[in-house]
C-alpha cells in the first residue's frame, strides 16, 4: 500500500515535468535469465532503481485477463452497490475505497481512484492445504481480521485465481532478493508463511492535465517489501529519479512491474531503494491496475540486517512490528493522522 514520507535516501520532488522511460533506465529482467545473470541484474535493479520490469514470469495471462474484465465490471457497478462493502466498516480496512476518500500524498488533493482490496486467507494460498481455511492467529496485532468480499458472481474465484498465481511468484522473488543480500535462499521463507500480502484492484477516471495538484495516487513510496503491479493498457505510472525528474514507466505486454517497499528498505538500510512514484491519468481513457504488495507475517519484527551495517555504524531505522507498522501507515493515508495516534 501507499503512504507520503520520504526521509533517508528517497528522493525529494523538484518538478512536476515528466519524461518517457528509455528501458535502460528501468530495466527489463527475465527470469529465465542465467542465474549468475539475473542476480547481477537484480542486484543493480534494487540498489540503483527501485523499480524492474518484469518478464517471463509465468502468471497465466488468462489469470490475468480475467482479473481486469472482473474489475470493470465491478467498478461498473452503482456507488450505493459497491459501498455495501465500504473499507471503513472493516477494522483493517478491507473492501471498498470509494473515490477521493484517500490522501496519499497529504500536500495534494485527494486521490482521484476508486479501489477494491482484499489480503492474505489461507484459503487463496496454494501452498496450503484446501482444508486449512482459518486465518492465522495473530492475536492482539492491529492488521488481525477478515477480508470482505462482495456479493457479485464468481468474484472471489477470480481474485483468488490470481493471488494464487502472483503470491508464488512473490516467494520466488523473495528467495532471488535474499540470494542478492548474499543471505541463504530461504532465509525469508519463515517469515513469510502467512505473509502480509494484500491486492488492490484500482480503476482511475480520466484526469485534466491542467491540474497537477489532483492525482490518481500521490507522491509516495509503498509501505511492504516489495510490489508487483500489472498496469493493464493505459500508461499512467511516474517514477521519480534522482535528478528529481518524473520518469514515466508505460506498459510493457508480457511484464510485470516491480518495486522495492520501505520493509525491504528499513531490512536493508537502504541498501535497497524505495523509490518515490506516482499515478497521473490524463490519457483521456478509463485506467484500471491490479498491484499486489507483498510483506512478511505481521508477526513478524523488521530489524536492519546485521549485514548491510556497515561496522561501527547504526541502523537508520528502529525495529518495527510488522503489523503495526502497516496499519499505522495505512491510517495514516485513509482515516488521518488522529487515527494514527489512538492506534499508537
Amino acid at each position: 500500500m501507499s503512504f507520503t514520507s520520504f526521509s533517508g535516501n528517497q528522493r525529494s520532488i523538484v518538478s512536476d515535468a515528466a519524461r518517457r522511460a528509455d528501458f535502460n533506465e528501468i530495466p527489463i529482467i527475465s527470469l529465465k535469465a542465467d542465474k549468475a545473470d539475473l542476480l547481477a541484474q537484480l542486484t543493480d535493479a534494487c540498489t540503483r532503481v527501485g523499480f524492474f520490469y518484469l518478464k517471463d514470469h509465468g502468471v497465466p495471462q488468462e489469470k490475468i485477463d480475467g482479473l481486469f474484465a472482473m474489475a470493470e465490471s465491478f467498478f461498473a457497478q452503482s456507488s450505493a452497490k459497491k459501498n455495501e462493502i465500504n473499507y471503513k466498516k472493516s477494522k483493517i480496512l478491507r473492501g471498498y475505497e470509494p473515490p477521493a476518500e484517500v490522501r496519499t500524498d497529504e500536500t495534494r488533493k485527494p486521490d482521484l481512484n476508486e479501489a477494491f482490496n482484499w489480503g492474505y486467507e489461507r484459503s487463496l494460498d496454494p501452498a496450503r492445504s484446501k482444508s486449512e481455511t482459518k486465518q492465522p492467529d495473530w492475536s492482539d496485532n492491529p492488521m488481525s481480521g477478515e477480508n470482505v468480499w462482495p456479493d457479485f458472481p464468481d468474484f472471489k474465484e477470480t481474485v483468488g485465481q490470481y493471488y494464487g498465481e502472483v503470491l508464488g511468484l512473490a516467494r520466488r522473488m523473495i528467495k532471488l532478493f535474499a540470494e542478492v543480500l548474499l543471505l541463504p535462499p530461504d532465509f525469508f521463507d519463515s517469515l513469510v508463511s502467512t505473509p502480509g500480502a494484500m491486492g488492490r484492484m484500482i480503476h482511475y477516471p480520466p484526469q485534466s492535465a491542467s491540474d497537477p495538484n489532483a492525482l490518481g495516487i500521490g507522491s509516495h513510496t509503498d509501505i511492504e517489501c516489495f510490489t508487483i503491479l500489472c498496469q493493464g493498457t493505459v500508461p499512467a505510472l511516474q517514477i521519480l529519479n534522482v535528478d528529481g525528474e518524473w520518469i514515466q514507466a508505460p506498459p510493457v505486454p508480457g511484464t510485470f512491474v516491480v518495486n522495492i517497499g520501505d520493509m525491504l528498505a528499513r531490512w536493508t538500510n537502504d541498501r535497497f531503494i524505495s523509490t518515490v512514484h506516482r499515478v497521473w491519468n490524463i490519457t483521456g481513457q478509463e485506467r484500471y491496475s491490479i498491484p499486489f504488495f507483498f510483506g512478511v507475517n505481521y508477526d513478524a519484527t523488521i530489524k536492519t540486517l546485521d549485514s548491510c551495517l556497515d561496522e561501527g555504524k547504526k541502523s537508520k531505522y528502529e525495529p518495527v512490528l510488522a503489523g503495526e507498522y502497516v496499519y499505522k501507515r495505512l491510517a495514516q493515508s485513509r482515516l488521518g493522522p488522529d487515527a494514527v495516534k489512538a492506534a499508537a
